[in-house]
């Protein structure tokens, strides 16, 4: 077996899932309904960093062992020299470390919704998921029933933890449904006036980290701290 094939096989047995990183950030803050009414973006921030922290961790156990195991398999060459081990092995770590970033990425996503989710239902929020309208959306509050009989009484809320792809087209679809509010969620903190502008004008309402609303946009009022 190739290291690099061996090296995913591994990981995905010792690493956590995205679900399971998420409970163990979640099992570690006591959070209550009041708070989260109060300050929702700050105590999702907050799970999402905690959750960060414990993927680190066990990032760097994985890594370790899979190192520990490759080389005991031959997999690896250790010579008993850090540097010529290095260069001996590069081509290897060099895809051990990109396969390491990937998952990394694919579960940043998965991180943001999981929390959001998490967060909604402490709320005791009524919602449909992954409803189809005019696009899909991630969350109709309170039904997509409720929505179907009076669609200006409903609420709409778009998860996108990056706002670099298709932000337009989503901010469309979002426009085009016509609820009583529409929200677009995002971790993303490289996001231009210009951006919040188009958005006012489709009457799409943008919630980010309170520090970068109070940084950059404290005079946009379609961009909020919390929506709870």
């Amino acid at each position: 077996m190739k290291f690099n094939d061996f090296q995913m096989k591994l990981r995905v047995d010792l690493m956590p899932t995205g679900d399971e990183l998420a409970k163990m950030a979640q099992s570690r803050y006591k959070i209550t309904k009041s708070k989260i009414e109060k300050q929702f973006g700050s105590y999702l921030h907050k799970l999402m960093n905690l959750e960060f922290q414990l993927y680190k961790e066990k990032e760097v156990d994985c890594s370790s062992k899979i190192i520990e195991k490759a080389v005991k398999k031959k997999l690896l060459i250790d010579t008993g020299k850090f540097a010529n081990s290095f260069a001996r092995n590069y081509d290897n770590i060099w895809k051990f470390f990109l396969s390491i970033s990937q998952s990394r990425k694919s579960r940043a996503g998965g991180s943001f919704e999981n929390h959001v989710r998490y967060l909604f239902e402490l709320l005791g929020y009524p919602f449909d998921t992954q409803t189809i309208l005019d696009g899909k959306v991630d969350y109709l509050i309170p039904s997509e029933s409720a929505f179907r009989r009076n669609r200006s009484a409903c609420v709409v809320i778009s998860i996108k933890r990056t706002l670099r792809e298709r932000w337009r087209q989503v901010v469309g679809e979002l426009a085009s449904i016509n609820a009583g509010r529409i929200y677009l969620l995002t971790a993303d903190e490289d996001i231009s006036q210009n951006k919040v502008d188009e958005m006012k004008g489709h009457n799409v309402n943008l919630v980010i980290w309170d520090e970068y609303k109070k940084k950059s946009f404290k005079d946009s009022y379609n961009v909020l701290l919390n929506f709870a």
